[in-house]
């Protein structure tokens, strides 16, 4: 992660500054950092865009989009206080409002939903001529998990754990990152990959110009055990052709690559950044095509954790659909 000086440094230099010259002290900044991933990543570019359409359209702000570790570690900087805003996937935004799993000793309700940006499926990764037809078949099988510290391995042990299943016990687990998890497939290393992310996996493209590839669906009672326990996931489909020689939908389940801003941060600053980014969706879809499908009807999908004050008051300008109810469902959260 890039070395960065604490915002706070910059807010009481900028009050100094303003009381020695005699410039009013109100025309400080709100300064927001945008926590993404490592440079070149996806949402790295979807930060940078993001960053540069609130300055260029809210004259109170100034964004930086940072680059960092990845979606666990911008929430967990987010929760100690340690940056303003960041890219999630609503699971670890869910977790991170509640204090549990990874966020557990942080401060409950210190990182509140903003806006969901493109979906998350489970994929379940096989070829067609192994021996995984069903997720039942994952049972004595070796599988692969995602790597530790990624949140596609807590994506991974969340379903196998509805699926009633032990790692180390019930099937041999592989702790390794998706390219390698390709590989071993390709290897015959493997019997199956479990994945979450925005598809098409480009790594899962370059399997299935090699291999014939088959994806795995994901019944309504195991989602619905997956569920119950985990909120934000919610039910998808693959659509047909995603992947070659895969000709129909694939049932899942998924999350939402969303972004999540700290409690802390003001309510207009909020209202103002939220109403920039929703009137120049068109802007955002040069930097990338998944702006192109977010509208007002996506803007809450995959959220389990309440909104800020001041998103959820542009929201209800603009008349998001179900937005009173998906108030009501998480006040008592």
């Amino acid at each position: 992660m890039s070395t960065r000086i604490p915002l706070k440094v910059f807010a009481v230099a900028a009050t100094l500054f303003a009381a020695a010259s005699g410039l009013p002290s109100a025309n400080a900044k709100t300064l927001i950092s945008i926590g993404s991933c490592p440079v070149g990543c996806t949402a790295y570019t979807w930060a940078a865009g993001i960053a540069d359409v609130i300055n260029k359209n809210v004259q109170e702000v100034q964004a930086t989009a940072e680059e960092t570790k990845g979606y666990v570690a911008n929430v967990k900087l987010m929760s100690k206080g340690e940056m303003e805003a960041g890219m999630a996937n609503s699971l670890s935004a869910y977790s991170a409002f509640k204090a549990e799993g990874p966020f557990k000793g942080a401060k409950p309700g210190a990182v509140l939903s903003w806006l969901s940006i493109a979906p998350m499926a489970v994929h379940i990764i096989t070829l067609k001529d192994g021996s995984v037809k069903s997720v039942g078949d994952l049972k004595g099988k070796r599988v692969g998990m995602g790597q530790p510290g990624g949140t596609s391995m807590l994506d991974a042990e969340a379903l196998v754990e509805g699926l009633g299943l032990k790692p180390g016990q019930d099937f041999k687990d592989f702790r390794v990152r998706l390219g390698n998890m390709v590989d071993m497939l390709s290897d015959g290393n493997l019997d199956a990959a479990i994945w979450n992310g925005s598809f098409p996996l480009p790594p899962v493209i370059k399997l299935s110009a090699q291999h014939e590839v088959s994806l795995v669906p994901i019944p309504d009672d195991v989602y619905a055990r997956v569920h119950a326990k985990f909120p934000p996931y919610f039910q998808m489909q693959i659509p047909a052709k995603t992947y070659n020689g895969i000709d129909t939908p694939t049932s899942t389940y998924g999350l939402g690559n969303v972004l999540v801003i700290s409690a802390s941060v003001p309510e207009d600053a909020v209202y103002e950044m939220t109403k920039a980014i929703m009137t120049n969706l068109g802007k955002l879809k040069d930097v990338h095509p998944a702006f192109g499908r977010v509208k007002k009807e996506t803007v809450l999908n995959g959220f389990a954790a309440p909104l800020h004050p001041g998103a959820l008051r542009y929201y209800r300008e603009i008349n998001v659909p179900g937005i009173e109810d998906f108030v009501k469902r998480t006040a008592g959260k």
